[in-house]
């Protein structure tokens, strides 16, 4: 077991709360003014947000889903480029005490890109990106977001989709890599 969920075991106790975004003004994602945010949240330390988001109709069959990360309105990465197909993995999270969560994947150009969202009790919620070289286990950028500013899609039909992606069995077996 990696120390990640190590300290989440410690911290967790009974009871799951929903993963979504503080209430106010919702934060900036990297998503289209016209699409929906399925994972969002701006990087602890930094002046970049890191998004999956929906575009169209994903339910069916009709839309794409795309990652993109940098400043709003200035992406520095987005996968797939417009045009083309990705293929993403969902992951399920779950450790003791009722917390539990989701990390969605992608390779792209030798490296492996990882969101996760991690939610239990005592209002634990917590995110980040994980970028991995070559399968290595170590990562070589490992971003939490910051605390409090995680947005999850609470739509189902965006859920219901997603869910249909493969599983990383890498991240199954043994969770988020940690640095």
């Amino acid at each position: 077991m990696n120390h990640f969920a190590k300290a989440l075991l410690l911290i967790a106790s009974t009871t799951v709360m929903p993963a979504t975004a503080l209430a106010g003004t919702a934060p900036e994602s990297m998503c289209g003014k016209s699409d929906q945010v399925v994972f969002s949240c701006p990087l602890a330390g930094s002046t970049k947000t890191v998004s999956m988001c929906a575009a169209g109709d994903v339910a069916h069959g009709t839309g794409r889903f795309y990652y993109a990360y940098g400043r709003p309105a200035k992406p520095e990465l987005t996968y797939p480029a417009p045009g083309n197909e990705g293929e993403f993995t969902r992951t399920h999270l779950t450790f003791a005490g009722n917390t539990g969560g989701y990390a969605y994947g992608f390779t792209n150009a030798g490296f492996k890109y990882i969101v996760y969202s991690i939610s239990g009790s005592s209002n634990l919620q917590e995110g980040g990106l994980v970028v991995l070289k070559d399968d290595q286990a170590t990562p070589v950028k490992h971003s939490a977001c910051q605390a409090g500013n995680v947005t999850d899609t609470d739509e189902d039909a965006l859920i219901d989709a997603t869910l249909k992606w493969k599983s990383d069995p890498i991240i199954e077996k043994n969770g988020i890599p940690s640095p």
